[in-house]
């Protein structure tokens, strides 16, 4: 088994970059038991998702929130527990977590998970030279209301891509 101590980042992005997730898309692709995404759109959320990890490698430190249909593949992926875990361990040497509470612990969480969206956004810009695919198609993007009035809240605030677009 590989530990992460032998993975330099050149090793990490190379085995991001060429992850084979095929069946992820394949099952994103299905209105059965998917989410009906085109094929274009599941190959754009490919790369977003794998771009997602390449930041992640870069910056460990950070806390970073992708886009509500990336954190969907990424779920699909984790799904696929044997095929997930492998990847994991070719890419970064140990399993990566997935924290799914960031923003629904309060105003002060839904704060932070406002800080790592803008930080995924502004990093995601500055390292790939554009803004993610879900960004640039205005998307929708749900998370916890900070104000409280609502448990959670969906929709595209034009001003957070806006600031976004022109933080990076």
């Amino acid at each position: 088994m590989n530990n992460a101590s032998n993975k330099t980042l050149a090793h990490t992005i190379a085995a991001i970059e060429t992850m084979d997730l095929s069946l992820i898309k394949f099952k994103a692709t299905r209105h059965e038991d998917g989410y009906g995404w085109s094929n274009d759109y599941a190959d754009q959320m490919e790369t977003a998702y794998k771009r997602y990890l390449i930041l992640h490698a870069k910056y460990p430190a950070m806390t970073l929130a992708p886009e509500q249909d990336v954190d969907r593949f990424w779920h699909m992926h984790i799904l696929d527990t044997r095929k997930y875990a492998a990847d994991c361990d070719e890419a970064f040497g140990h399993f990566v977590h997935h924290f799914p509470y960031l923003g629904l612990r309060g105003e002060d969480d839904a704060l932070a998970l406002q800080a790592a969206f803008d930080a995924m956004q502004a990093l995601y810009a500055r390292e790939f030279g554009e803004m993610p695919p879900a960004a640039n198609a205005s998307s929708a993007w749900c998370g916890v209301d900070p104000a409280g009035q609502k448990a959670a809240w969906c929709g595209v605030d034009p001003g957070q891509l806006t600031s976004a677009r022109t933080a990076a």
